[in-house]
């Protein structure tokens, strides 16, 4: 049974599934869906973290963004993590709206509480690449012992991985802010669901 957390989710945080019209399947479809979206949201955002699965598209959502908002984006590739973070942390404290894109080592360590983000953006599940050999090792496991390598490794780890990135909005009891997430699998495939109950009691808005 789930421990009894000292976190208020429903009142705290709201966890935002907007109607996309791509799959992330069709790479740049959703890659300019998501750079639209950016588009459209970061100006109304202060402290907001965007989470990308590939260094191509994370790219690509930059070079698409308008040029007013990439003035705030404090994107992974330069600098150390640690570099970023304090970046981030004084554009908050001198009142600027600040943005950091990173990568799946943004969705863990990443310890920003309070105004310093109050939105969190997951472009797509993180779902592992099909050619990482430990993966593809198990898999293979996996399906010789009668299992589904899908749903017996990928979505659980899929599932494990996007609660530590959503985790990254609240880091204590006075924290509040908004998940949101890109990916219309969520909604729309067998196993959304099931992902969807492993996050933290969000309010849900789709």
């Amino acid at each position: 049974e789930r421990l009894t957390s000292p976190f208020d989710y429903v009142n705290a945080a709201e966890l935002y599934i907007p109607k996309m019209r791509n799959d992330p399947g069709r790479v740049d479809e959703h890659t300019e869906e998501v750079t639209d979206f950016l588009n459209n949201e970061l100006p109304k955002l202060s402290a907001s973290l965007v989470l990308f699965s590939s260094w191509k598209q994370m790219f690509k959502v930059l070079e698409g963004l308008d040029e007013a908002l990439r003035d705030r984006v404090i994107e992974q590739g330069g600098r150390s993590k640690s570099a970023m973070l304090q970046q981030h942390r004084e554009r908050i404290d001198q009142g600027q709206p600040s943005c950091l894109f990173g990568l799946a080592s943004f969705a863990e360590g990443v310890d920003l509480p309070g105004d310093y983000l109050t939105d969190v953006i997951i472009t797509k599940l993180p779902f592992s690449v099909p050619d990482d050999p430990v993966d593809a090792t198990l898999a293979e496991w996996i399906e010789q012992q009668g299992g589904n390598a899908f749903s017996d490794l990928a979505v659980p780890v899929a599932s494990m991985r996007l609660t530590q990135a959503v985790g990254r909005l609240l880091r204590t009891e006075k924290d509040r802010g908004r998940v949101v997430i890109l990916d219309r699998r969520l909604t729309g495939k067998f196993y959304g669901r099931q992902i969807l109950d492993a996050l933290p009691p969000f309010r849900q808005v789709f």
